[in-house]
């Protein structure tokens, strides 16, 4: 599994006129009231967050108003029109793994995205965001990981009725990478209810860390 075969997921997605909640792939996985709530424990007015691959805007058009400024970085203008108009929100129609930037933020978030690179891929976009973390900034990487190994789904999805792929990494392994790359002070959050999580062999954890 490469990151190109998620990425003809969502072109074919952007292609089929999506509605906003379209880029939380099922219906049922929508938890971005939570998401936002959580990201506002690590936020202030002065804070200024780069968010990568932004989708729509679930998140952000609820918590635009609570920092002071944030670059949206989303490939797809299909997804990125449904977010906010507003002064403090910079939409960057860029794949994250070209995009490039010389600032640093207080907070990076990347929510329901790293799965959908393997192993060598999450590396790299782990070293190059690092660079973008302020002192005392934070990362934080939210997503759906193995809980005893890596889960990989690749092919025909009979729910969905399309191919879809992902890699769900044994979590202690994405921990793992984090320090590799130079993040240290790596929490881990059980960030839903347990009702959220639908799968045995996977779970939903946000995970925090600074850069060194």
């Amino acid at each position: 599994m490469e990151n190109k075969n998620s990425l003809a997921f969502f072109t074919n997605m952007a292609k089929n006129n999506p509605d906003k909640k379209s880029v939380k792939i099922t219906k049922v996985s929508d938890f971005t009231e939570i998401d936002a709530a959580f990201i506002l424990k690590y936020v202030n007015k002065d804070a200024t967050m780069l968010d990568l691959a932004s989708g729509s805007g679930l998140i952000l058009n609820k918590i635009y108003d609570k920092v002071k400024r944030i670059i949206a970085v989303e490939a797809f203008e299909q997804f990125s029109k449904f977010i906010i108009k507003t002064d403090k929100i910079t939409v960057v129609n860029q794949d994250i793994s070209t995009f490039h930037t010389k600032d640093t933020f207080d907070l990076i978030t990347m929510f329901g995205i790293v799965q959908y690179f393997n192993t060598d891929e999450i590396k790299i976009i782990y070293t190059k965001y690092s660079k973008n973390v302020k002192k005392k900034g934070k990362l934080i990487v939210k997503g759906q990981f193995g809980v005893k190994d890596d889960v990989l789904v690749s092919g025909y999805s009979d729910e969905l009725e399309t191919n879809y792929y992902s890699q769900y990494r044994y979590i202690d392994k994405e921990v793992n990478i984090l320090k590799e790359v130079g993040f240290i002070n790596i929490q881990l959050v059980d960030i839903y209810p347990p009702e959220c999580n639908r799968w045995d062999n996977t779970h939903f954890y946000a995970i925090t860390a600074i850069h060194s």
